[in-house]
C-alpha cells in the first residue's frame, strides 16, 4: 500500500513551513501585484481586440454589399480597398495594443529589480544552503590544425 497523502494532508503540512525571509515575502508581494495589473492590462486589451474584430467582421459585409451592385470594377476595387486598409488598420491596433502592454508589463519590472534585505540580515542562496558554490567553466580546449582549415 502507498504511503500517498491526501491533498489535506499536504495542505496541513504546508500550514506548519515557516515562511522565508521578509526579502523574499516582499519580492513574492511585489510578483503578485505585478500579475494582477498584467491580468487587468490583458482583460482591456482583449475587450479592444474583440471590438476591433466585431468592427472588422461589420466592414467585411459592408464591402460584399458594395461589391453585390453594379457591376462597376472601379467601386468594386474601391469597395475592397476599403476593406483592406481597415483592416490592416485594426492589425496594427492591435500590434501597438501589445507592444504598449509589454512595455509597460517591462518598465514594471525594471522599474526596482533589485530587493534590498534589512539591515542585519545576511544574504544566502534561495535554496537555504550556505556552502554553494558556483560552478566553474571547464577550459577551453586548443582547437586542433587540419588540412581543411587551410583549404
Amino acid at each position: 500500500m502507498s504511503e500517498e497523502k491526501t491533498p489535506a494532508e499536504v495542505l496541513s503540512e504546508l500550514m506548519n513551513v515557516p515562511f522565508p525571509n521578509v526579502a523574499y515575502l516582499e519580492s513574492m508581494k511585489r510578483v503578485f501585484t505585478v500579475q494582477k495589473a498584467m491580468l487587468d492590462s490583458f482583460h482591456a486589451n482583449l475587450e479592444q481586440l474583440f471590438e476591433r474584430r466585431r468592427e472588422g467582421a461589420e466592414a467585411a459585409l459592408t464591402m460584399l454589399e458594395e461589391m453585390r451592385g453594379p457591376n462597376d470594377h472601379e467601386k468594386r476595387a474601391e469597395a475592397w480597398q476599403r476593406w483592406v486598409s481597415g483592416a490592416m488598420a485594426r492589425i496594427m491596433d492591435d500590434v501597438q495594443t501589445q507592444f504598449d502592454l509589454m512595455s509597460k508589463i517591462t518598465a514594471e519590472l525594471a522599474k526596482n529589480g533589485e530587493v534590498k534585505l534589512p539591515a542585519g540580515m545576511k544574504q544566502r542562496p534561495m535554496n537555504g544552503r550556505s556552502d554553494h558554490v558556483a560552478a566553474k567553466k571547464p577550459a577551453a580546449r586548443p582547437r586542433a590544425v587540419d588540412d581543411r582549415d587551410n583549404a
